[in-house]
């Protein structure tokens, strides 16, 4: 799992443990650094890398969307108990095209503590047209 490129590594929060709560049991992230005022979680760990989520205690802040993307087997493992908990599942199809083309999108959306919402967004290798050798759809 990462964060999508343009999104920010630190999330301001109003309420902290609410938030980690949520992430860790919905989406099993583990977290490696944990005071009073922030948690570092863990998204993706290859090799000697690692991406991670900051999460601040930042009284007053205002909500957002944290934006992630999975690669497709994590995206089908988390996809069923996330619509268990209310997530809900949108997907490009011919009356939604996908904004990428040649790719079908699928995006889980669903609300979180304080006002929050998480898009959890993967392609579906299945449902992507193949390419051409000059990257044009055959």
């Amino acid at each position: 799992m990462q964060r999508l490129s343009p999104e920010p590594a630190t999330l301001h929060v109003a309420q902290l443990a609410p938030m980690l709560e949520a992430l860790q049991r919905h989406l099993g992230l583990t977290i490696l650094l944990h005071t009073a005022h922030g948690a570092c979680l863990e998204l993706r760990h290859e090799r000697h890398a690692s991406q991670v989520l900051w999460l601040e205690a930042t009284p007053g802040a205002l909500p957002g969307t944290l934006r992630l993307e999975a690669d497709n087997a994590e995206f089908e493992r988390l996809a069923p108990t996330l619509m268990a908990q209310g997530a809900r599942c949108l997907e490009a199809s011919r009356d939604r095209p996908s904004a990428s083309r040649g790719c079908a999108w699928r995006v889980l959306i669903m609300p979180l503590p304080g006002g929050w919402q998480l898009m959890l967004l993967a392609l579906d290798p299945r449902r992507c047209q193949p390419l051409g050798l000059q990257g044009l759809t055959v």
